[in-house]
């Protein structure tokens, strides 16, 4: 059975200097989103083979999206800032947690599947053509493993599985 795009969803830490986080819905003018695995695999071919192989090395992900710009809404106004100010390097790093909805919850309050992922924020441009909305086209490059675990989207709370 098909499984809507509605049912993954990612959630945006945007306050990540705070010792607590505070994940929000990435949702508000956001109209597609693609993580990109970006495979690097190992290729070799073996002296009594006449067929190479290729074996997956690493994975380095990326989020990529659009996003219009909202003054009402809290990953908006996050990106924006980091756009704005021009900051880099530490200045521009938060997690995002990506949820599957369609697996049955556990716990109370309901909890999903999850896995948080560490990123670097990129606004990588601003604007778009007159009379239309501004936008922001962002990546995050994930940093490093990420963490599995569940995320209770009523408390907005990811918990990491030991």
């Amino acid at each position: 059975m098909a499984i809507k795009r509605s049912k993954l969803q990612h959630f945006m830490n945007t306050t990540p200097s705070e010792t607590t986080p505070t994940y929000n819905l990435m949702n508000l003018g956001i109209t597609s989103l693609s993580i990109a695995k970006n495979p690097t695999y190992l290729e070799e071919g073996y002296i009594a083979n006449d067929v190479g192989t290729k074996e997956l090395e690493s994975l380095a992900p990326e989020f990529s999206f659009e996003i219009n710009v909202d003054d009402t809404d809290p990953v908006s106004i996050f990106l924006t800032d980091l756009e704005w100010k021009d900051k880099t390097m530490k200045d521009v790093q938060t997690d995002i947690v990506s949820v599957q909805l369609w697996k049955t919850p556990t716990g109370t309050p309901a909890a999903y599947p999850a896995k948080k992922y560490n990123v670097s924020i990129s606004v990588e441009t601003i604007g778009d053509e007159a009379l239309k909305t501004l936008k922001h086209s962002v990546k995050a490059g994930v940093r490093g493993d990420a963490v599995f675990g569940t995320f209770a989207p009523s408390t907005k709370t990811f918990t990491a599985t030991p």
